[in-house]
């Protein structure tokens, strides 16, 4: 049985699960402030962000074979003591169809990304919030004033 379909699919229960942070704080943040700071190009797996959504969460639209998709804006606090604006991008197929209003809490674990040019104002993203689909990752998920998604456990 496989987790997901394609190329670099893991053995069902190969991915493990990480437990949610108990608190939003600065540290939580770091490893995303460092990729930020870095400014490199690439993709990270497992990556941990919290913060207070800015705005509504809004649909991106259906772009490929990938399906629907929604985005959440979220100003992670760091230890400078300000924020970075980061959008988590959920995939209605494989988290459920996932909002939030202004103000929620949220936080999510997933594969880091460089924001380009036309993503801006954010600083960075974080998506793959899902059952892992490729190796390296751990089975991702995102916590919205504690209502967790995807529903239910990965498979095992």
């Amino acid at each position: 049985m496989l987790v997901a379909l394609g190329a670099g699919a893991l053995p069902a229960g190969a991915a493990p699960d990480v437990a949610v942070s108990a608190a939003c704080t600065p540290d939580v943040n770091a490893q995303l402030a460092t990729l930020v700071a870095d400014g490199s190009p690439r993709e990270a797996d497992n990556v941990m962000v919290c913060g207070t959504v800015t705005r509504a969460t809004y649909v991106q639209s259906a772009r490929g074979p990938a399906g629907s998709h929604h985005v959440t804006s979220v100003a992670a606090p760091i230890s400078t003591g300000g924020t970075l604006l980061v959008q988590i991008v959920t995939n209605d197929t494989l988290d459920g169809v996932v909002t939030a209003p202004a103000g929620a809490h949220v936080f999510a674990f997933g594969q880091f990304y460089q924001t380009t040019a036309r993503q801006r104002p954010y600083a960075a993203g974080i998506h793959d919030t899902h059952c892992s689909t490729h190796r390296g990752a751990d089975n991702g998920w995102i916590v919205i004033d504690g209502d967790r998604f995807p529903k239910g456990s990965c498979p095992a």
